[in-house]
């Protein structure tokens, strides 16, 4: 006897403690199907006493659908859509790398025809010259780094 009389109590309170935000913490749950019956009860009970929430909730479970569609491509051409694109941004990658070398080559050279055609401080490495040399192996170590850039499958060109 004492116990069903705490239950409606408890139930009771419960009631008066749930709010929208306590039933909008367990949705995903719910949309997951790991609630337990309890749980899925009385959100079920809060969805009846609140259309408005409902509808939101059914949206929300639709985004959330939509969402697991995309990340798991089901198709042979999903899955060789994918690949394409991981490939293609490797292949972008290299190309922006050695774009990148070759600026820097070209500052290089730059550097040292400037180096050559005014004359530096005597007795002092001349400023284009170090700028040339620096530049320089910028250049040669982004070019050679573009080669270890991995394809999309995962293996270095």
């Amino acid at each position: 006897m004492r116990s069903s009389h705490s239950a409606a109590v408890l139930q009771r309170e419960v009631r008066m403690k749930i709010s929208r935000d306590v039933i909008y913490d367990l949705l995903p749950g719910y949309f997951a199907g790991e609630a337990s019956p309890d749980t899925r009860a009385l959100i079920q009970e809060y969805f009846d006493s609140d259309p408005e929430f409902q509808r939101m909730a059914e949206r929300f479970q639709a985004v959330l659908d939509d969402t697991r569609r995309r990340e798991k491509p089901d198709s042979e051409q999903a899955r060789e859509r994918a690949t394409f694109d991981r490939v293609r941004s490797a292949a972008k990658r290299r190309q922006d790398a050695r774009a990148m070398a070759l600026g820097f080559g070209l500052g290089a050279v730059f550097a040292a025809f400037m180096a050559f055609v005014k004359p530096g401080p005597v007795g002092q490495g001349h400023p284009g010259i170090i700028l040339a040399v620096v530049f320089g192996l910028i250049a040669v170590v982004t070019f050679l780094s573009s080669y270890l850039i991995e394809q999309g499958d995962g293996h270095a060109v």
